[in-house]
């Protein structure tokens, strides 16, 4: 009973423990989130330039790919 209650009891190494582990999932969360909202206007505008392309706009889009004929 007593290897229990210390298991379960928050101290000090048990919280420093769960921040240690935790930190790197936030702040990899956190520059994800940025990294994105930093790409995003330049993904934007690439699209744009392509969608305006005449070459891009003449393509031939299929709706799906028959091998056998």
């Amino acid at each position: 009973m007593i290897a229990l209650t210390q298991f379960f009891e928050a101290g000090i190494g048990q919280l420093g423990l769960l921040a240690v582990f935790l930190c790197p999932m936030v702040f990899g969360g956190l520059t994800t989130y940025y990294c994105l909202k930093a790409q995003e206007p330049i993904t934007e505008q690439v699209w744009k330039e392509w969608r305006e392309d005449p070459k891009f706009q003449n393509q031939k889009v299929t709706t799906s790919i028959n091998y056998n004929d």
